[in-house]
């Protein structure tokens, strides 16, 4: 039946509800059909290709009793600050996993460097317990290791990953990084440091991105894709004509910068043009101007007899 009723069909008598929920007639005994439920109002319907509804879970008391209203929303802001301030004290994978791609993103490295340092996540956590009691700094390390095992292809600094982790909520600091990534040595095929060679790559990006830079190279009549290949091949030779003793205790990014800046310099005197100074060498490449004062007189020999318009010796190596 389609409409609800309280009279029987056929005798008119009362009707009553029976076992299974359908009506009878005290009369004659006629079972109707039960009348239709009316609509949920909690019933949405879904379109085709969404997802069902979330389940929701009420927070609840010690005694399983549901908390009122009020305390719900409190509860429930708190959760979302907490999920949002993750420090990675706890093991969270699809977190971790998720937040690891977005810092790879970031320092702007290829996708299989996040595959890699997640490979080295779940093989160390697979043997060991967590060190520190951080999950975070532990994914950092592998991510150290992942860049060192590519080589050029990811070249990356430990402060950069300190910077990037720390954007994301995780409390890292550059000492106990290092330590940690030392530590993860022992577990995992790593490469414990880095030559200078991998980063010349980078900062020669860095420089061709800087608009005074190509500006200044333009104006002198030289193609700037012709200076800038000409700049990483000479300062990779000048890395390779360093002595070893000379290389011992020296940041190999820092190393790197100032034999780019060296050999811009014997470029700018082969094609007359003034493209780099230290102020904005420093600036675009992210190294101090002290610090590369320091290394072009105490490592590449570049000194006084630079500055009164002699170049070095040791800037002639594409001539020679």
């Amino acid at each position: 039946m389609t409409v609800e009723r309280s009279v029987c069909d056929e005798c008119g008598g009362p009707l009553t509800g029976g076992r299974r929920h359908d009506l009878v007639c005290m009369s004659c005994g006629l079972v109707h059909d039960p009348p239709p439920l009316p609509p949920s109002p909690f019933i949405v319907k879904q379109r085709l290709g969404s997802t069902i509804a979330r389940r929701y879970s009420a927070f609840t008391d010690a005694g399983k009793r549901p908390l009122p209203s009020e305390a719900q929303l409190r509860f429930e802001r708190l959760k979302k600050l907490q999920d949002s301030t993750y420090t990675g004290s706890c093991f969270d994978l699809f977190r971790l996993g998720r937040d690891l791609e977005s810092i790879v993103g970031y320092l702007m490295l290829p996708g299989e460097v996040a595959e890699m340092a997640m490979r080295y996540f779940t093989e160390i956590t697979g043997k060991v317990r967590n060190p520190y009691n951080s999950y975070g700094l532990l994914l950092a390390a592998c991510l150290v290791a992942a860049c060192r095992e590519m080589g050029e292809g990811a070249p990356v600094r430990l402060e950069e990953v300190v910077d990037a982790f720390n954007r994301k909520n995780y409390r890292i600091s550059l000492r106990i990084l290092a330590k940690t990534v030392s530590y993860a040595s022992n577990l995992i095929p790593m490469k414990k440091f880095r030559r200078s060679e991998e980063f010349t790559s980078r900062i020669i990006c860095k420089l061709r991105t800087s608009r005074a830079i190509n500006s200044r190279v333009q104006a002198s009549g030289v193609d700037p894709s012709r200076f800038f290949a000409e700049l990483e091949q000479d300062s990779k030779s000048l890395l390779q004509r360093i002595p070893p003793t000379k290389r011992s205790g020296k940041n190999p990014f820092l190393l790197a910068a100032s034999s780019i800046y060296v050999a811009s310099m014997g470029l700018e005197e082969r094609y007359k043009v003034s493209a780099l100074s230290k102020t904005q060498f420093s600036k675009e490449a992210g190294i101090a101007e002290y610090t590369l004062r320091s290394h072009l007189v105490t490592v590449f020999g570049v000194g006084r007899q630079f500055r009164a318009g002699r170049p070095a010796p040791v800037c002639q190596i594409r001539s020679q």
